[in-house]
């Protein structure tokens, strides 16, 4: 078994999506049950806990989304506090704007921004990050997104726009994320489109 901080907890649409850190390796996984594709709604995974888990790599992964691993038993041990200062002893964020996020790898548009299938493309899917500027909540729309100012190239031309990043974690959403808070974002799975299949950037949770 390998002891595992339970990192972040995220909707999608055939559960939830849990995800830790490894005690030895300080690894990023995946926790995927037997049969299904992510944990179901009542899961007992929460943000903070820390279980003995054991788990066998998934074949065949596909990059980015390389944490996946199946989960084939677990052990609750208990809870940490400061869960901020336990991941910045066994992390290293990326600092800055969104433009350094994923090794500089994602493609930016006036509001959104993402991974493309023609590349390049990282070989893991989730990460964290320490801005250099605040995220602010987006009070006009029904979900809950965070907008940052962001510079991004089209072309040989440089422009300055408001990013807008779709929150998907289970905490109440505050109005404003402080600079230099500790952020954890992710890649969506692939999502097909008229101009190729995207990875979209994701803000699943943060460590005030």
């Amino acid at each position: 078994m390998e002891r595992v901080l339970i990192v972040a907890k995220t909707h999608v649409k055939s559960g939830v999506c849990v995800s830790g850190l490894t005690s030895t390796s300080s690894r990023g996984i995946r926790l995927i049950p037997a049969g299904r594709s992510n944990q179901a709604a009542d899961t007992a995974f929460e943000v903070g806990q820390v279980w003995d888990i054991e788990f066998q790599e998934v074949a065949g992964v596909e990059p980015p989304h390389t944490e996946d691993v199946i989960v084939s038993n677990q052990k609750y041990v208990g809870r940490v506090t400061s869960m901020r200062e336990i991941l910045m002893r066994r992390i290293d964020p990326w600092r800055g704007g969104p433009e350094n996020l994923f090794d500089k790898m994602l493609t930016f548009g006036p509001r959104k921004d993402y991974i493309a299938r023609t590349g390049p493309i990282p070989g893991y899917s989730t990460g964290y990050w320490l801005p250099d500027r605040p995220l602010r909540l987006d009070q006009g729309s029904d979900k809950p997104y965070y907008l940052v100012e962001h510079t991004y190239k089209l072309g040989d031309k440089t422009y300055t726009g408001t990013l807008s990043i779709p929150f998907v974690g289970f905490d109440v959403p505050v109005k404003q994320i402080p600079s230099e808070t500790l952020i954890r974002v992710s890649l969506a799975r692939w999502l097909s489109s008229p101009d190729g299949d995207r990875c979209y950037l994701q803000l699943s949770g943060w460590y005030l």
